[in-house]
């Protein structure tokens, strides 16, 4: 997250294009939103290999 002027730039937690937000409209995420979100980081991660390691591959 940066800051242009008196805005916020945020991004998605998945990527993509930044926005500005003013600060007064801008809040932490709730536990459950956090979750949700590192969740869904972690289904997308093993859909695509990412991040797991395959069986068969060699130990670093």
């Amino acid at each position: 997250m940066g800051h242009e002027g008196p805005y916020l730039q945020l991004r998605p937690l998945s990527g993509g294009r930044e926005w500005d937000a003013a600060p007064d409209h801008v809040r932490p995420l709730t536990p459950e939103e956090l979750l949700r979100a590192r969740l869904a980081e972690t289904n997308a991660r093993s859909r695509t290999g990412l991040g797991v390691r395959q069986l068969g591959s060699p130990d670093l």
